[in-house]
């Protein structure tokens, strides 16, 4: 073997090494230097520090279970804390290994470390030994840069120092002032953040410590920063459930207070076509507008949106003009469509105003989608929210407006500029978060600057995070130096991939914008129709996650609706076996792109436990042609056949501890029969 093998350049000791000697001493009996490429704690040596980063973690919860005095308490307490989810499973093996102490007083971290790390290797025991400086942590942070570093402070910590991080994963997603509690730990030459944090939301005015502290204060935890962080360290998953149930307790706040309801009005047209539109294209305040291809399809040949000039501009709409709602003209009738019950009285006063006696009213229905996204919320439990989290609950009024496009300009520049005079407006608006006073007023008053702080950090980060969604690269740092908030200004992060459509709850919001789903043939569709609606339903998602947010995004009740009607009879395994099922289900009848009809959860419910009922007979007394009858007695039989076939064989193709028993699978079967014909009921012309 040659000498060059052996022996490598040390700049820690100014002479060479042998590679033996360097794998046992750097960054513990030598201070490497960050830039050694044999150092693994070098920043660009990154990768390789995490594989043996997954290595150590084996090796310690091998260990822990080794030595556990009762293995059956053991196991009992992980799958509790597996109930927990990751942050649940996180904070039980942190708190195994670094904070719960034996009689003498030591952790299982120092027990090792008194046996002097045995089975460990030099590497493995500088990346322990960070570890076992683990503590909680409230993470503001301040930079983001294209190496996966990122810049921080300790808002927990008295007086905040700058820390840098290392954490791909997270630097991907975070902003500037984005707000995170978790574990973190320092390591030679950066700091990293262990296992799985909770992001601090918004809520009203307060600061990210004030949110950690209220909760903590009602949980009957300390406020003392050493003893907070240690009980927060034991009681993380607690307070994690704290944070959630006061994140949902503010939604349904505000679902309650807002006006969300969906109204359509129809009319008769008692005079001709030409005649009424002519009326119609009288008014100032109406405009030609554009129709959707469903629009055609339902048989409207125009429509015109109408613009509430009376109501004057909203303060912060700078440009533009605020629209009451839109009409859409078919040849014998006419259908108003608005958000809000009160604009849809508005509307249907300025239009009959308009028509008079060439229209006769037909009827109205409103569609109360607040609070329908009000009663799928998930429940929360109401004990473990601090009341004072709950004052001034947020309020969205729903509006919108529609910018003029300049001659040769183009919609995106008109947004563009409309961005651009929004928020130059924003300086000298009377805001009510700062007394009602203008941000250049509260910039100059010494009671006040703090409150704009906050506001400016929880702007710029929603700045950040729109740039991070669509590739715009908009900042605000013109409007800090504008009110001398020089302390705020960091490089804004750089262009990132938008991170994939996310699998975590709530971030996906109804769009009511969207056109209702088309209407089904007036007769059943045929194999080949239904072979080539799923076809184009699979080829749409590459996952169920993404399947996931569309049907949030369309306004859909499925999923909820599906879990209520099996809560008892499928357990959380074969159920997660049949979300997929389902949702090519609803895609193959219910386009992507459009607003969901709404599912009747009783008639539902009724339909389903017939189903079961007519399945169980069945299943008891027929034979299998008997049971095939029964699965295509339904007003869509070649889906229901098609599905059949995609049924036994996803059933098939999943993993064994995942397939549903012989007992749940006709229970899938009459689900998804249900769902097929709600949906067809719901799409009949």
């Amino acid at each position: 073997m040659s000498k060059s093998s052996k022996w490598r350049a040390c700049p820690a000791l100014g002479r060479d090494i042998s590679t033996a000697d360097c794998g046992e001493q750097r960054q513990s009996r030598l201070a490497c230097p960050s830039d050694c490429s044999f150092n693994l704690f070098n920043p660009a040596n990154y990768s390789r520090l995490l594989e043996i980063e997954d290595l150590l973690d084996k090796k310690t919860s091998e260990r822990l279970r080794a030595l556990t005095p009762d293995p059956d308490a053991f196991f009992e307490s992980i799958n509790h804390a597996v109930r927990e989810g990751d942050v649940g499973l996180h904070a039980f093996f942190v708190w195994q290994f670094f904070f719960e102490k034996d009689r003498d007083g030591r952790t299982f971290g120092q027990r090792w470390e008194a046996e002097g790390f045995r089975n460990l290797k030099n590497d493995e025991r500088v990346l322990w030994r960070g570890k076992m400086r683990s503590q909680i942590a409230l993470l503001e942070v301040h930079r983001v840069q294209e190496d996966g570093r990122m810049e921080a402070v300790d808002l927990l910590s008295p007086q905040p120092t700058p820390m840098i991080f290392r954490d791909r994963s997270l630097a991907s997603t975070v902003c500037r002032f984005s707000t995170i509690l978790g574990w973190i730990y320092p390591l030679p030459h950066f700091w990293r953040l262990s296992g799985t944090g909770t992001t601090i939301p918004d809520i009203a005015q307060f600061t990210g410590p004030e949110i950690v502290r209220e909760i903590v204060r009602h949980l009957g935890g300390p406020l003392e920063e050493t003893e907070m962080r240690l009980w927060l360290a034991e009681h993380f998953v607690h307070f994690n459930k704290s944070l959630t149930a006061t994140a949902h307790l503010r939604r349904r706040q505000m679902l309650s207070a807002m006006d969300a309801k969906w109204g359509k009005a129809v009319y008769e047209l008692q005079a001709p076509f030409a005649q009424c539109r002519n009326r119609l294209d009288e008014a100032e305040t109406i405009h030609p507008d554009d129709l959707s291809d469903s629009e055609r399809d339902e048989g409207f040949a125009e429509a015109r949106v109408c613009f509430n000039e009376s109501s004057g501009t909203d303060q912060f709409v700078v440009s533009g003009k605020p629209v009451l709602g839109r009409i859409l003209l078919g040849q014998s009738l006419w259908r108003l469509e608005t958000f809000g019950a009160e604009k849809l009285a508005q509307l249907r006063r300025q239009f009959e105003g308009h028509l008079g006696s060439s229209i006769r009213f037909q009827g109205e229905r409103l569609d109360d989608l607040a609070a329908r996204l009000n009663s799928k919320e998930p429940h929360a439990e109401a004990s473990l929210v601090p009341p004072r989290l709950l004052e001034n609950p947020n309020q969205i009024a729903m509006t919108s407006s529609r910018l003029p496009v300049p001659p040769g300009g183009s919609p995106e520049e008109a947004w563009q500029k409309w961005v651009r005079e929004t928020e130059k407006a924003f300086l000298d608006e009377n805001v009510p978060a700062l007394n009602h006073r203008t941000p250049r007023e509260a910039a100059r008053d010494e009671m006040l600057r703090p409150k704009l702080v906050q506001l400016l950090k929880e702007r710029i980060r929603s700045c950040d995070e729109q740039n991070l969604r669509t590739g715009e690269r908009r900042d605000l740092n013109w409007m800090l130096k504008e009110l001398d908030l020089n302390e705020l200004i960091f490089d804004p992060p750089p262009w990132r991939p938008p991170p994939p459509v996310q699998d975590a709850e709530d971030e996906e919001t109804f769009d009511p914008n969207r056109p209702p789903a088309p209407p089904l043939p007036s007769e059943p569709l045929t194999f080949e129709d239904a072979s080539e609606r799923f076809q184009k339903s699979m080829d749409w998602f590459d996952t169920f996650a993404m399947a996931e947010n569309e049907l949030i995004a369309s306004g859909s009740t499925l999923l909820e609706d599906a879990s209520e009607l099996t809560r008892e009879l499928l357990s959380e395994e074969e159920f997660s076996v049949t979300l997929p099922l389902l949702a090519y289900t609803w895609f193959a009848l219910v386009p992507k792109g459009y607003r969901a009809p709404e599912l009747n959860f009783d008639a539902m419910e009724r339909t389903f436990k017939a189903n079961l009922r007519k399945m169980d007979t069945a299943l008891r007394n027929g034979t299998e042609k008997q049971f095939e009858s029964c699965m295509v007695e339904s007003p869509q039989p070649n889906i229901i056949l098609l599905l059949s076939g995609m049924i036994m064989e996803s059933l098939t193709a999943a993993p064994k501890e995942f397939r549903p028993s012989i007992q749940a699978q006709p229970i899938i079967m009459t689900l998804l029969k249900t769902v097929i014909e709600e949906l067809d009921t719901q799409l009949r012309p």
